[in-house]
This record gives structure tokens, C-alpha cells and sequence, in this order.
């Protein structure tokens, strides 16, 4: 069985990979280099809203949490245990 990574840390790298593949594209666009800003966005898709609903999932109850707030929470909105 695969282990699972904890909800915080998923949180965590994807907001920084996130933040990351904002200024991967802001550099781009300055440059004018449409190939780099394409991989920019396609990073920013892939970061904000595949891994979280892949990772970002509780441990208990295996419910995909929801990404609005997740550096924020603490306990999962469906079974209420600590993350």
C-alpha cells in the first residue's frame, strides 16, 4: 500500500511550486518567451488544482479537502479529525 503524504505538507509544496510557476511566468512574459510562459501556466494548472485533489486528501476518512483555505485548516470538514 502506498504511504500517504501528509495533508499539511502537500499543502505546503504545492503553494510554494505554485508560487514558484507564477514567477516562472511573470519572467517569461517580461521576456517575451511564449514556449516558457505556455510550461507556466500549464505548472500553475497542474499545481493549484490536479496535486491538491490528488494529494490533498484527509487521512482518516480518504475525502479530497477542499482547496479554499487549505494552509489554513486544521480539521477535516467531514469527519472532524485533526489533520
Amino acid at each position: 500500500m502506498r504511504k500517504a503524504i501528509p495533508p499539511r505538507a502537500a499543502a505546503v509544496i504545492c503553494w510554494i511550486m505554485t508560487i514558484f510557476s507564477f514567477l516562472l511566468g511573470f519572467i517569461a512574459f517580461k521576456n517575451r518567451d511564449l514556449t516558457t510562459f505556455i510550461i507556466a501556466l500549464v505548472l500553475i494548472v497542474l499545481f493549484m488544482i490536479v496535486l491538491p485533489k490528488i494529494f490533498w486528501r484527509c487521512p482518516y476518512c480518504g475525502r479530497s479537502l477542499p482547496s479554499s483555505g487549505m494552509l489554513r485548516m486544521r480539521f477535516c470538514p467531514y469527519c472532524n479529525k485533526t489533520l
